[in-house]
C-alpha cells in the first residue's frame, strides 16, 4: 500500500496555514514577481555585454545601467515586503500553536505530569515548537520560493534551447535518490537528538530544583558525571546529524558542477553546429548558475522536513493525549454546603497495585475529619479524589448527596481549598500570589485575609510590602512565611471544603504557632479533611479515620480510638512516650 504524500502530521501543521490563504497567496505573488525580475538580469547583462562590443553603441551604457539598477531596487523592495509579511503570518501561526499546546497542557490530569518527565514536557513546548517554526513553516515558504525560481528559470532555459535543457537535468533522479536515503537516516537520528534534549532538560531541572540536596550530600561530582554522560550522547547524535547533512550538500554541489561543465561542452558544440548563439549560451550559463543556488538548497529543505516531522509527530501525539477525567454534558454549577461521602471506593494508580480498597465514610457539613496511618496507607489519595485530581474505579464519591462526576470541574475545585506542606508560590509579587485564587480581589480584601492568616505583619516589614517579589517557588521567603501566604490565598477563595495535607509539619515553633491559629480560623464553618502524622494536630477532630494498606480499619474520636484501636494507640505511644 502506497503511503500518502501528505501524512496526518503534515496535514495538522498545514491546517494552521488555512486561515491565511489570502495573505500567503499575496506573498507568493510577490515572490513570483521578485524571482521573475531577478531572472531578467542574465538577459539584460548579456545584451549589455554584446551591445558594448560595438563601439558605436557605447551610448547604451547609461540605459543598461539604469535598467539594472531598477531591477535590483525592485527586487530589494519586494524582498523586504515579502520577508516581513512572512514573519507576520508565521509568528501569528506559532502564537496559535503555542496557545493550543499550553491550553491542552492545562486540561491534562495529574497522571500525565507524574508519568512524564518535566524535561520531556519542556523540550516539547519549547524546542519542538521552535523547530516547527524554523524547519517547517519558514522552510515550506522558502522551499516553495526556491521551487518557483527553478520553474521560472527552467521555462526560460527551454525557450533558449530545449535540447540543452533536457540534458542539463540528467542528474535529477540521482539527487532524488540521495535525498530519500539520507533524509530517512536523518529522521531516525533526529528522534534520538530529541530524546537527548529531553534527558538534558530533565537532568538540569532536577539538579537546579534539588540543589540543596546535591550540596548537602556533596554530590556535585556525581551530578557533573551524570550531566557529562548526557551531553556526550547529545554530542554524538548531533554529530551524526551534522555528518549526514554536511555530506549531502558537497555531494550535491559536485553533481551540479559536473553537469555544468558538460553543458559548456555541449553548448559549444551547438554553437559550432549553428543551433545556438554565443549570447544565448552565456545567458543559459548565467541562468544555470542562478538556478544552482535553489537546486542546492531544495534537497537540504527536504532533509530538514524529514527531521522536523519528528517534532511535529511529538506535538501531535501530545495534543491527541486525552484527559482521563471528563465532564458530563451540562454539569452542575452550584454552591457547595460541604457534606462529603465515600461509598465503597476503590482506586489504583496502576493495575498491579490497589491503593484504596472499599473505603467508606461520611464527613458532615462543617465537620473536621482527620486521616491517620502509616506512609502509603492512602491518606493523600483520599484527599486527591475529592477535587477529582484522579478518577476512582469503583464505588461513588458524593458531595452534598450528588456524585462528584456530575459537578463541573471548575465549579467543584474553586470551592475546595488545599493547604499542604509543599507550598507552591509563583515567581511574582506577594499580592499576585494571594490574588491567584480570586483574580478580581480588591486590595482591601487581600489585606483582610493576610491579617486572618497572620501574614500581614511580616509582609509590611518588607521594603516592597505586598509588591515584594517572592522569587522562584517563593525562594526569598521562609517556610512559615510561604505557608501563611498560602493560607491567605485559601482564605481569599472562601472554600466550603478544606483539605490540610501536612500543613504544620517541618516548621519552627513560632511559625507553627501562628499557622495553627490561622488554620483554626480557616476551618471555622467549613468541612475540613486533615492529614497529619502528629496526633497532637488532630485530637480535636470530630472523626478520625485510621488507615492501613488502603483500608479504613477504624473510625472514631481521639478518646475512642485510644481505647480500642491498636494501630492508633501504637502511633500515639510512639509520638508521646519515645
Amino acid at each position: 500500500m502506497n503511503k500518502p504524500v501528505i501524512n496526518k502530521d503534515l496535514k495538522w501543521a498545514l491546517s494552521y496555514l488555512k486561515p491565511y490563504i489570502l495573505p500567503l497567496s499575496g506573498i507568493f505573488i510577490i515572490t513570483f514577481a521578485q524571482n521573475y525580475i531577478f531572472t531578467l538580469l542574465p538577459k539584460v547583462g548579456t545584451n549589455f555585454l554584446f551591445e558594448l562590443l560595438s563601439p558605436e553603441k557605447i551610448q547604451l551604457l547609461i540605459k543598461y545601467l539604469v535598467l539594472v539598477l531598477v531591477i535590483i531596487l525592485a527586487k530589494s523592495f519586494l524582498s523586504f515586503f515579502r520577508g516581513y509579511s512572512v514573519k507576520v503570518v508565521i509568528n501569528t501561526v506559532m502564537k496559535k500553536i503555542r496557545d493550543r499546546i499550553f491550553f491542552h497542557l492545562l486540561t491534562l490530569d495529574l497522571d500525565f505530569f507524574t508519568e512524564n518527565k518535566t524535561g520531556d514536557i519542556i523540550a516539547l513546548t519549547v524546542n519542538d515548537v521552535t523547530r516547527v517554526k524554523t524547519g517547517f513553516y519558514l522552510g515550506v515558504i522558502r522551499f516553495l520560493s526556491q521551487i518557483m525560481m527553478v520553474i521560472i528559470i527552467v521555462v526560460k532555459l527551454f525557450l533558449l534551447n530545449w535540447r540543452l535543457t533536457l540534458i542539463s537535468f540528467g542528474a535529477t533522479p540521482f539527487i532524488i535518490w540521495i535525498i530519500r536515503v539520507i533524509g530517512n537516516k536523518m529522521r531516525v537520528v533526529s528522534r534520538k537528538v530529541r530524546k537527548n534534549v529531553a534527558e538534558l532538560s530533565t537532568n538540569l531541572h532536577e539538579t537546579v530544583t534539588g540543589i540543596e540536596v546535591v550540596k548537602a550530600y556533596a554530590q556535585e561530582e556525581y551530578e557533573l558525571d551524570n550531566f557529562k554522560k548526557n551531553t556526550k550522547k547529545f554530542k554524538r547524535n548531533n554529530l551524526k546529524l551534522a555528518l549526514l547533512g554536511h555530506f549531502f550538500s558537497p555531494l550535491n554541489e559536485v553533481i551540479i558542477y559536473f553537469f555544468a561543465m558538460a553543458i559548456v561542452a555541449l553548448g559549444s558544440y551547438f554553437i559550432i553546429k549553428g543551433s545556438l548563439k554565443p549570447k544565448q549560451l552565456i545567458e543559459f550559463m548565467i541562468l544555470m548558475g542562478i538556478m544552482s543556488g535553489p537546486l542546492m538548497k531544495i534537497p537540504s529543505f527536504i532533509t530538514r522536513f524529514k527531521v522536523v516531522t519528528a517534532s511535529i509527530e511529538r506535538i501531535l501525539n501530545f495534543l491527541e493525549t486525552k484527559p482521563k477525567i471528563q465532564e458530563i454534558e451540562n454539569p452542575f454549577e452550584k454552591v457547595l454546603e460541604g457534606k462529603i461521602e465515600f461509598k465503597n471506593v476503590w482506586f489504583s494508580y496502576n493495575p498491579s497495585q490497589t491503593v484504596l480498597k472499599d473505603v467508606s465514610y461520611v464527613a458532615e457539613r462543617g465537620e473536621v475529619v482527620a486521616l491517620v496511618g502509616p506512609s502509603g496507607a492512602g491518606k493523600t489519595t483520599i484527599a486527591n479524589l475529592i477535587p477529582r485530581f484522579y478518577e476512582y474505579e469503583k464505588g461513588e464519591i458524593l458531595i452534598d448527596d450528588t456524585i462528584i462526576k456530575n459537578y463541573g470541574l471548575k465549579s467543584l475545585r474553586s470551592q475546595i481549598g488545599i493547604v499542604s506542606q509543599n507550598v507552591i508560590l509563583f515567581n511574582t509579587s506577594i499580592i499576585e500570589n494571594i490574588r491567584y485564587s480570586m483574580r478580581d480581589a480588591t486590595e482591601e480584601e487581600i489585606i483582610s485575609v493576610t491579617k486572618k492568616a497572620y501574614a500581614y505583619d511580616f509582609i509590611m516589614q518588607f521594603p516592597g510590602q505586598f509588591h515584594t517579589e517572592v522569587g522562584e517557588k517563593g525562594a526569598k521567603l521562609s517556610g512559615g512565611q510561604k505557608q501563611r501566604i498560602a493560607i491567605a490565598r485559601t482564605f481569599l477563595m472562601n472554600p466550603q471544603i478544606l483539605i490540610l495535607d501536612e500543613a504544620t509539619s517541618s516548621l519552627d515553633s513560632e511559625s507553627e504557632y501562628y499557622i495553627r491559629l490561622a488554620i483554626e480560623e480557616l476551618m471555622k464553618g467549613r468541612t475540613s479533611i486533615i492529614i497529619a502524622h502528629r496526633l497532637s494536630t488532630i485530637s480535636h477532630a470530630n472523626k478520625i479515620l485510621v488507615l492501613n494498606e488502603g483500608q479504613i480499619i477504624d473510625i472514631g474520636t481521639h478518646d475512642e480510638l485510644i481505647k480500642r484501636c491498636e494501630m492508633y494507640n501504637k502511633i500515639y505511644k510512639l509520638q508521646y512516650f519515645r
